[in-house]
Order: C-alpha cells, then structure tokens, then sequence
C-alpha cells in the first residue's frame, strides 16, 4: 500500500522490543485521535488486524491501514484496506504501482529478503511498473450501505480498486482477488485491530529469528 508494511518496517528497523514500543505511543496516539477507517464489515479472511498509519498534522492521521489475512506469506489471500482521510496529505500512486508494489512485496517475503528492494516497503523510491499485462473492469462494492460499480485493476492473481466517500479516499488491494460484493463500513472501534496487530508480531517471533 502507499505507506508500505508498518508491521515489517518497524520490525526490521527497531527490533521486536522496540517495534512494541512504539507501537505502544502509535496505540495512544490512535486512541487519543480516534479516526474512522474503511474496513471490511464481513471479512472474507482473519486476522484483521491495524498494519499502519500514517500521521500529518499534530493530533490527527493522514491515514490508516487495516489488513485482513496473513501478510508474512505469499500465499492465501490478503487483502488491505487503506483510508486516506485528505487526499492532499496522502501518496496515492496508480493502482497499477499498488499491485506491483504488493507483488514485490509478496516476493521478498517469500524470499525473507528485506532489504534486496526497500522500495517495496515506502513510497518512495519508485518501483519499476510492467509496461502491460493489467486488465481493468468493475466490481461491484457496497460502501456504508450503498452499492456502486467501482474500476478495478487485474494483474496476475492481485486486484486493485480505489473509491472516494465524503473527504475520504480508500485504496484496496486484495492478493487472490475481491470476493464477490465486499462490504466497507466505517470502524468505530480500532481495539480489535490493534489488540490482533500485537498478538499476530508476538505469534511471529520464531519467523523473525530465522
């Protein structure tokens, strides 16, 4: 997604003591602001867990990334649901580029390769998108109750789509693709997404020790 893996990054950057460290003061922080994220009202999936967020200005999130499925794998499906509160205070790159960055993604974890493609984990620098092989159509989504038609972009076994509601602008992309009509509901309470976000790091730990 836009602000990549907070889970992976954090990890590999501050170890896992101190990643829950920080997690810690982003927890509080996150319940002190309270955003409203998209997520999926009938996940297909579990864990669905908090991944991460991205912070503007002081007190309040740019936005917020929720995940459904198993992301330190590269296979199973997964899908990620990224709410970007402003459009003009978030990296919102072509869905073809959150494919290929998925894709990339996918490929380093399979390898446990951090550090082979940094790109792959931050907006920036770019990664290099195939020049064809993405279908484009439409899928029919249900946002807040309301059923609309959204493009959607194919490649190999990944899909993209991104649809704006109100101020907000949500961004998903689903390894093994969408299942039929999803479902995106405001998430008024994030404690179960962050009390899966820390049970899924402390069941990684022998993966991260390899």
């Amino acid at each position: 997604m836009g602000n990549g893996s907070g889970v992976s990054r954090a990890m590999f950057a501050l170890g896992v003591p101190a990643a829950m460290a920080a997690d810690a003061v982003l927890f509080a922080l996150l319940r002190r602001a309270r955003p409203q994220p998209f997520g999926l009202s009938s996940p297909p999936v579990y864990p669905a867990m908090f991944r991460s967020a991205g912070q503007g200005q002081p007190g309040r999130f740019s936005s917020v990334v929720l995940s459904y499925g198993r992301p330190l794998t590269s296979d199973g499906q997964l899908i990620e649901v990224e709410t970007c509160f402003a459009e003009p205070d978030c990296f919102l790159p072509a869905l073809e580029e959150t494919i290929t960055r998925a894709e990339l993604r996918d490929r380093a974890w399979a390898r446990r390769d951090w550090t082979a493609e940094p790109s792959v984990f931050a907006p920036v620098p770019g990664v290099h998108v195939p020049a064809g092989g993405f279908q484009r159509d439409e899928h029919v989504v249900v946002v807040a109750g309301q059923e609309r038609q959204v493009p959607v972009t194919r490649h190999q076994g990944c899909e993209a789509l991104r649809f704006a509601h109100d101020s907000k602008v949500v961004t998903v992309v689903a390894r093994l693709g969408f299942p039929d009509r999803p479902q995106f509901e405001l998430v008024n309470d994030l404690e179960p997404y962050l009390a899966e976000h820390r049970r899924f790091i402390l069941s990684w730990l022998p993966f991260w020790e390899q």
